[in-house]
């Protein structure tokens, strides 16, 4: 695979002044950590993906005395907010690496994620879609567990799940979670002692998607101008609220966080804000709409939810996924291929000036509805935003609707956040696409133009013009 050139050294430095990290408190790195109960990291990658993609898996662990803060003066949706510290208490957590074999395989820039923690135990959301992005160009992945869920929760957190490898972490509570993450970006890039990524790092960029990119709107408000660790953010499936600076989890703070707040706009750093039709009918992150500006731009995905189960063509056989026992049939939108041409932009962006473009907005008759009413064609599917194929040359209906648990509802599902699929009669189908030819035809078309457009990658783009070539799609 050709890599994307990168300029490592002197040039690709992160200038970070010594005022700003040295804010930060130096975090003790042990491991890489072995043993336990299931001789395994949670969430471990299997050994032969490892091996295809000629990368290592290496946990640690990091610990340290961690602060938490209070608000300083008053907060208002400009997101221009300010902090003070307040309480310390010790800390033990842990990071997850993922590294290329060989140095001569690292392009340089580690991609640190704040592990998200809905599901009471931490889970590498954006890994999960930028995954293929990550090996083939050989980024380093590091997975940041600050928050107390994926620690603390009985039964399914790390020292329930197992507790010989993880029974000595602590996590002291949310409110601590920034600061063990601006401790984590430290260590990883100026390790004192152990290195967790064990490579040059020329570039350092923060991920975070649903409760973690709430989290992270909070920490690029609040605490990336105090501590200036990271080159770039990529903020993705935000809600209308932030996280607030006490309370656990997605809890709402004594004092409310502003809604519909904005990224502050004197931003030293790009950040590109992704967002699904999902986010904003489930979420209500179309009224976190702000103005592109030099060092912000926003991707609205059109005909794609929350979270999905994709198919790059939707037609039955095989039959729909009703996800976490679901109503309906779950959203099949290709989210992923967006969100890997998102970290490629974010990058560019960082390392050569590359500004990416600004989607259109998902056109909305009444945003201030609940949901808020969307324009559609005569399909059904969304108008404006990033115009997926799957949406060009429909063979379903693919929206962000909000889903529901089939009865009787499971214990804990997320189906509001999973959208829905309809897939088209035959009847329609045949009068839309008369034969093989032309719907393979229009679909490669529709690739090439979001190609053009940035919104895709070329690996994406040719499976999915396989995948359209091998459909049954106009053979009836």
């Amino acid at each position: 695979m050709t890599r994307i050139a990168l300029l490592i050294g002197a040039v690709a430095t992160l200038f970070i002044s010594a005022s700003a990290h040295a804010q930060v408190g130096t975090a003790t790195v042990s491991g890489p950590v072995t043993g336990g109960v299931r001789g395994a990291p949670f969430g471990a990658m299997s050994a032969d993906a490892l091996s295809d993609a000629r990368y290592i898996e290496r946990e640690y662990f990091f610990e340290g005395t961690a602060t938490s803060y209070s608000r300083l003066g008053v907060w208002t949706a400009d997101g221009f907010w300010g902090v003070t510290p307040a309480t310390t208490a010790d800390y033990k957590v842990r990071m997850l690496v993922r590294r290329p074999a060989s140095a001569k395989d690292f392009n340089g820039i580690v991609v640190v994620e704040w592990l998200n923690v809905t599901a009471l135990q931490e889970g590498a959301a954006d890994f999960s879609q930028m995954q293929e992005e990550i090996l083939r160009e050989g980024y380093v992945w590091v997975g940041i567990g600050a928050q107390a869920a994926g620690v603390n929760t009985p039964g399914i957190g790390l020292k329930a799940w197992d507790p010989v490898r993880y029974g000595t972490l602590v996590h002291p509570g949310d409110r601590f979670s920034y600061d063990i993450f601006s401790q984590a970006a430290k260590a990883i890039q100026f390790p004192q002692g152990i290195s967790p990524v064990g490579l040059p790092i020329g570039t350092m960029l923060a991920t975070g998607r649903s409760q973690s990119a709430f989290r992270l709107v909070t920490y690029l408000n609040a605490f990336h101008p105090i501590v200036d660790l990271f080159d770039g953010f990529l903020i993705h499936s935000r809600g209308r609220t932030a996280a607030g600076l006490i309370a656990e989890g997605l809890a709402a703070d004594p004092v409310p966080i502003p809604p519909n707040a904005h990224l502050r706009t004197d931003l030293d750093v790009p950040v590109l804000d992704v967002q699904t039709e999902g986010d904003m009918t489930a979420l209500r992150s179309h009224l976190t709409r702000q103005a592109p500006h030099a060092l912000y731009r926003r991707w609205e995905i059109a005909g794609a939810a929350h979270a999905e189960t994709p198919r790059w063509i939707v037609e039955v056989p095989p039959p729909l996924d009703f996800g976490p026992g679901c109503l309906f049939a779950v959203n099949a939108a290709p989210h992923h291929a967006v969100v890997k041409a998102a970290l490629r932009a974010l990058t560019l962006w960082v390392t050569r000036g590359v500004t990416p473009p600004q989607s259109p907005d998902i056109e909305l008759s009444n945003p201030t509805a609940f949901p808020p009413a969307i324009v559609r064609d005569a399909f059904g599917n969304a108008k404006g935003g990033i115009r997926l194929p799957e949406l060009e040359v429909p063979t379903a209906v693919l929206d962000g609707r909000i889903n529901v648990a089939a009865p009787p509802p499971p214990p804990q599902n997320f189906c509001s956040l999973f959208g829905g699929t309809v897939p088209f009669t035959d009847a329609v189908l045949e009068e839309l696409y008369p034969n093989h030819g032309s719907f393979v035809s229009q679909f490669n078309e529709a690739v090439q133009a979001i190609v053009r457009e940035g919104y895709w990658l070329e690996p994406e783009a040719k499976e999915a013009r396989r995948a359209a070539a091998h459909s049954g799609i106009g053979k009836k």
